[in-house]
Order: C-alpha cells, then sequence, then structure tokens
C-alpha cells in the first residue's frame, strides 16, 4: 500500500488494485474524498461495499441494522453517564477473573486476554448482569465474530453465483448459524428467568422503542451478535496495541499514571466527565490507533451507478471504492516525526491549536478516517473509547507491563489484504 499511496500523493486520481483474496478494488486520492462523501446511497452504498468486501449475505459480517444503530445514538451513547460505573465495576471483575495479581513476572497472552474482558465488559450494558456474565454468553459474543470471518473467507473461495448453491455445506457457515442458534437459546432463557430486568441494558432500551423486538429471539440474537461483532473485536484489538505500545515505550507510563490518580483523584472515581479529562491517555490511545489501524483503507464503498470526478476520472457502476486511512499518517510532510511513536502527539495538537475536540481519540474528520465520516461515522465509538479508557486506566494503575525477555521491539503487525490485526 506505501507504493499506492505515492503514486496517490504524486496526482495519480485512482489505483486500481488485487487484494488478497482476489477482489478488484479501486484507492481514490483523498483529494477527492469531500466529493464521493456527499454522494447519496442509492450511488455509492456502504452497505454493498461491506456486503461484497464480506459476503455478508452469507457470513452475516455487515454494517449494523438500523434498529441497532438507533439503540446506540439514541440510548447508549446519552447513557453513558449512567453507564460508567457499571463499565467500571464490570472491569474490575473482568481484570481479576483474567489478569490476578501476579508475584512474579508471568507471560500473557495478549490479544486472548483482552477478548475475554472486553466480552465480559460489553455483555454486561448490552444483556445485563446474569446472562453478561454467563461464560458461555461471553464465549458465544467472541466466538461469534471470529466465526463470521472465518464464514466470510469460506465463501468468498467460490464464485458469487455458486454461493448460493454451496453456503449450506460450508462448515464455517454451518457452525456460524449453529452459534446463532445458541445465542437464540440463551436470550429466551434469561428472559424467561429474569422478568424484571435492570433498566440500563440495551435490550431493556430497545425492547421500548420497539415492543415487537421484546419476545422475537431471533432478532434479539440477530441485533446482540450484529453488536458484538462490531464493539467486541474492534475494541478488543485496539486495546491489545495498546498493552503491546505501552511495553515498547515505556516511557509514558509514569506519566499516564500521574495523569489518572489526578483525574480521578478531582472527579471521585470513574464518571464520564473524568474520562473525558484523560487527554493524554486520549493522545496516547489515538497515537496507537492511528500506527495500529484497523485497515490500511478505510471509507469502503460500491458504486451503484456511474459517476464523474471533478477532473473528469469516471467511477463506473460496480466499481468497489476506498480511500488510504492509513499511510497519510506515517507522512513525514502530513506531520512531525510521523515515522517515530509519539504517545502526546495529539495532546500538543490539542493544547498548541486551540482545537480540543477536533485530535480527540473519537474524533471524526477528513483527516481521521479509522471511525468513518459522517452520517456513517461509527455511532459505537463514544461507548468504545470510554471503555478502553476505563479498562486501560485500571491495567496501569494495578500491573507493571514489559515486552518479554530478550524482546526489543513490540509484536508486528499482521495484514492480510487491507486488514490489520495484532
Amino acid at each position: 500500500m506505501g507504493q499506492v499511496y505515492a503514486m496517490l500523493k504524486n496526482g495519480t486520481p485512482m489505483v486500481r488494485i488485487t487484494t488478497e483474496d482476489g477482489e478488484e478494488e479501486v484507492i481514490v486520492n483523498h483529494k477527492f474524498f469531500n466529493e464521493i462523501k456527499n454522494l447519496p446511497d442509492n450511488t455509492l452504498s456502504i452497505v454493498e461495499g461491506i456486503n461484497f468486501a464480506t459476503a455478508g449475505d452469507y457470513s452475516h459480517v455487515q454494517i449494523l441494522s438500523p434498529i441497532g444503530q438507533t439503540a446506540i445514538r439514541s440510548d447508549l451513547t446519552p447513557g453513558l453517564p449512567r453507564l460508567a460505573p457499571i463499565l467500571s465495576e464490570e472491569s474490575d471483575l473482568a481484570l481479576g477473573r483474567v489478569l490476578p495479581q501476579f508475584q512474579n513476572p508471568t507471560a500473557v497472552s495478549v490479544y486472548p486476554s483482552v477478548l475475554s474482558i472486553i466480552a465480559q465488559i460489553t455483555s454486561r450494558v448490552f444483556v445485563g448482569k446474569d446472562l453478561g456474565r454467563n461464560p458461555r454468553w461471553q464465549e458465544l459474543s467472541h466466538q461469534y465474530s471470529t466465526q463470521a470471518f472465518e464464514a466470510s473467507h469460506a465463501i468468498k473461495q467460490w464464485k458469487p453465483w455458486l454461493r448460493p448453491l454451496v453456503h449450506r455445506f460450508l462448515p464455517e457457515i454451518r457452525k456460524l448459524n449453529f452459534l446463532y442458534s445458541e445465542a437464540v437459546e440463551l436470550l429466551k432463557n434469561d428472559a424467561i428467568s429474569n422478568i424484571k430486568r435492570e433498566e440500563d441494558i440495551l435490550t431493556n432500551w430497545l425492547a421500548a422503542k420497539f415492543p415487537e423486538w421484546a419476545t422475537n429471539y431471533e432478532l434479539q440474537a440477530s441485533i446482540q451478535m450484529e453488536i458484538a461483532m462490531a464493539a467486541i473485536h474492534t475494541s478488543s484489538m485496539a486495546l491489545a496495541h495498546l498493552i503491546f505500545d505501552l511495553a515498547a515505550y515505556p516511557e509514558y507510563v509514569q506519566p499516564l499514571r500521574d495523569e489518572i490518580n489526578e483525574v480521578l483523584h478531582e472527579a471521585g472515581g470513574f464518571t464520564k466527565e473524568a474520562m473525558a479529562k484523560l487527554k493524554k491517555m486520549d493522545s496516547f490511545m489515538k497515537e496507537s490507533q492511528c500506527r495500529n489501524p484497523p485497515a490500511l483503507t478505510t471509507f469502503k464503498r460500491k458504486a451503484l451507478k456511474g459517476f464523474t470526478l471533478s477532473d473528469g476520472t469516471f467511477i463506473p457502476k460496480g466499481t468497489i471504492l476506498e480511500v488510504d486511512g492509513a499511510n497519510r499518517y506515517w507522512d513525514l510532510e502530513l506531520y512531525e516525526n510521523a515515522d517515530h511513536f509519539d504517545g502526546f502527539r495529539f495532546y500538543r495538537l490539542r493544547e498548541q491549536l486551540n482545537e480540543p475536540n477536533k485530535h480527540q481519540f473519537v474524533s471524526s474528520s477528513n483527516e481521521y478516517l479509522h471511525w468513518g465520516m459522517g452520517r456513517h461515522a461509527c455511532p459505537g465509538r463514544f461507548f468504545a473509547g470510554n471503555e478502553i479508557k476505563t479498562v486501560l486506566a485500571k491495567i496501569l494503575l494495578s500491573y507493571d507491563i514489559s515486552l518479554p525477555k530478550g524482546a526489543t521491539r513490540r509484536p508486528k503487525n499482521i495484514v492480510f489484504s487491507t486488514q490489520v490485526s495484532s
């Protein structure tokens, strides 16, 4: 992708690539971003773009449904002040379960550990205390996400016209459907045994807005698994990268601890307001995200009709279109010391430029596209930001972190096609 970025930077309007899974895609020059982001959904479709990339009709890796988006925008995000003590309590329980206080330096498999922690915390908010702390539900929540991507990879080995015939015979998809059926049963049993549920959980918010949803356990399971895929995998990956970066750059540990202690003392604990004041931590999180993005490209769309860019370049119907979302952050002409990890880069930008909101971890703008942009920006990023901050703060206050003996740098990222993982 570095070569593609160089071509785009030198003025090439678009570059056609073939991904490792055999798909043809077009990377569009960032200078056209303002044009394409404002095109209507019946011209450039995020739903069809994601569906094409993941074979979503079979793998169920799709953009969050309107019901799920409504719940997150209108209930989850406004409810963050009430959820702060729940996030704190569940973080303590999950950390105590997965990472007990060690007497001596102990090697830990980072991603499986944080995946288990994030699954418990997220499940507590989405389905309540009883089901959220059920080990099988927690396992299902992250197992379903992993299996869905395996199903996507499996079905994409077949030509599109064969997929309606072969999908029911693929073991990856059969296992995915089995996990979904198990989720339905767990939700149904939980509803029967907990007639009066807690107030502040996603299940109740949805039931209040969509009464027909309350007893439709198939739909409930579908929404819950959708949200789990969106929330658990991405937050776990971000937290894993943060732990690797803290181990690789230990000079940031004490300044971050000092900030956490000061903010928590002033706020009286883990409140939403306290999380907003952790500006150095927020900067460290954003630097880690920029250097370890979830994908090398972003803004994946499918052209449902042909259109022409301002320079005369024609984008034909059916084109899968993306924007380079990662290489800009490593460009020395755009960012000072872009080739070095600078954990407080965005803290300084917020202070020096008097732009308190532009450079936050959850900011979505033309410059920072990790969360998407405009009407399709990730609705759950505010919850994710608070969840990650809560867990990271507790890890910093309770544990020392270092690289394994003999290691001099953090593990290299794994890149497949345009996707990045730790």
